[in-house]
């Protein structure tokens, strides 16, 4: 018979120690690494004495995976889901202001355009209307409305287009 496999006769007892240092949930898989231990180690001579397993020996071996495992849980930095979820309002936050500021900025360009480029614009982003429909509802060609949509659309993309791609960028401050 295999010494490890003498050892893991014990298997049961090995996770209620475990256990009893208030480790609910790893239990088996400190005992599995104090399999790999012993084994990567060559312990047998220290688990296998005269015949029986010392079991003290594991025991240690157990305690010693134990406050290694606790150790490194310990430092693990924990957050607390408040400030988690705050931290996420505010980059939403950020970035609702900075689409703002960035429809601002097309609006104040929008502005400075002639009163029918202005008119049209606004009535075709406004309204969920498409270029045809806008055409059959003023009785301006459709061919006008769609010029003067390009050129309105290259304005704004000319003048606002760096904002845009700080936005896209996620640089809500440069906007």
């Amino acid at each position: 018979m295999n010494w490890i496999t003498q050892v893991a006769r014990y298997h049961i007892e090995y996770v209620k120690t475990i256990q009893g240092f208030c480790e609910q949930f790893y239990g088996y898989e400190l005992v599995q690494e104090m399999y790999i231990r012993l084994l990567t180690k060559n312990k047998e001579q220290q688990v296998i004495v005269n015949g029986p397993v010392n079991r003290y020996y594991v025991f240690l071996t157990l305690r010693s995976l134990f406050i290694d495992f606790y150790r490194q849980k310990n430092k693990v930095i924990k957050v607390d889901i408040k400030e988690v979820l705050t931290l996420q309002q505010i980059d939403e936050l950020e970035e609702h202001e900075g689409f703002s500021r960035l429809l601002k900025k097309v609006d104040s360009e929008v502005k400075t355009w002639e009163w029918y480029d202005q008119m049209l614009f606004n009535l075709y982003k406004d309204s969920n209307k498409s270029m045809r429909e806008i055409s059959n509802g003023t009785n301006i060609s459709l061919r006008s409305i769609f010029c003067t949509l390009k050129n309105c659309k290259e304005r704004i993309k000319n003048n606002v287009h760096e904002d845009y791609l700080d936005y896209v960028n996620q640089d809500y401050e440069l906007i």
